[in-house]
């Protein structure tokens, strides 16, 4: 874990590095039902909640948006430029039990191109979301 991960990225953000950040919806029906897959007792949207009230210098940086969506959530992508961790949620296991797969793009076709679209679909339908300095996050 990187205690610092938020600086890191803004920091990569005031250099010219545009930043995308999604999270589910922490109040849509699909995180509701992740959670019960995932057998977390009611706990994923306010994990959910956390992760956005830990973005610190993130929220206001030129260069990165945060956006929630409401698609459901059958993987997490964390893409860089031409490379992406994939990890597809699998049915009855926890976060840390999904795999995690390492794709490059070796070609404008194939299973990279498929997520990439994927993520671009879903940040198409994604709502941006800002953090009020004295109230905390809202959507």
């Amino acid at each position: 874990m990187l205690p610092n991960a938020s600086e890191l990225i803004a920091a990569k953000a005031r250099i010219g590095c545009a930043v995308r950040l999604g999270f589910a919806d922490p109040e849509c029906d699909h995180v509701m039902e992740r959670d019960r897959l995932e057998q977390m007792g009611g706990t994923l949207p306010g994990r959910i909640r956390n992760a956005l009230s830990m973005l610190g210098p993130l929220a206001d940086t030129p260069g990165c948006e945060v956006a929630l969506h409401t698609a459901h959530p059958h993987n997490s992508v964390f893409r860089f430029d031409v490379e992406m961790i994939v990890t597809p949620h699998l049915f009855r296991a926890r976060g840390y039990q999904h795999p995690a797969l390492y794709l490059r793009r070796l070609s404008p076709h194939g299973i990279f191109e498929s997520f990439a679209d994927q993520v671009e679909q879903i940040w198409g339908t994604a709502t941006p979301f800002e953090i009020e300095e004295d109230r905390g996050p809202t959507a």
